[in-house]
């Protein structure tokens, strides 16, 4: 919604308007609505096995880091079912002990991350094309991640003791 100038109903060009509270939101005098920018709900996955944790690199990416498996929940599918749905897609694993830990937003507020850990029994990591590299990464040892990046706060907040390799972009 960030971007929209038009009411979605009447086509009106939208006006800022001072609410109650203080905030300025996008406004339509026509239909007298509210146009409230909002973050689309997304998921990010610390998947481990034992001491290991998952990583992977997106194809498009420029920078040498490597993040979690993380993906955009569809209409009508619950946080969960996204956080299991694109784990086997991306790297054909199932996985079990699901568990929410936290919510982050991105830096510039377009998604609202919603971060799970989920446990995993199988090594073999089947890649998808989106991916241009997925691995496991010993925890005990510094890993390749940007340590501001919310795939790093997601690791650390699972295994407080995690440090990272800090690179260049």
């Amino acid at each position: 919604m960030k971007g929209q100038k038009y009411c979605s109903f009447c086509g009106k060009k939208l006006v800022l308007k001072t609410l109650r509270d203080g905030t300025k939101e996008k406004y339509c005098s026509t239909c007298d609505h509210v146009f409230f920018d909002a973050s689309s709900p997304a998921v990010i996955v610390a998947v481990t096995n034992a001491n290991r944790v998952l990583l992977a690199r997106a194809v498009e990416w420029q920078h040498p880091h490597w993040g979690l498996i993380s993906g955009h929940i569809k209409a009508g599918e619950t946080a969960e079912q996204t956080a299991v749905r694109e784990v086997y897609e991306e790297v054909g694993l199932k996985v079990q002990d699901l568990k929410i830990l936290k919510t982050y937003v991105t830096k510039d507020q377009d998604f609202l991350m919603i971060a799970f850990k989920a446990e995993t029994n199988d090594f073999t990591i089947r890649k998808l094309k989106e991916l241009q590299d997925a691995d496991w990464f010993d925890l005990g040892k510094p890993l390749p991640m940007r340590s501001t990046s919310i795939s790093a706060q997601v690791v650390l907040h699972v295994f407080p003791k995690a440090t990272y390799i800090e690179r260049r972009d």
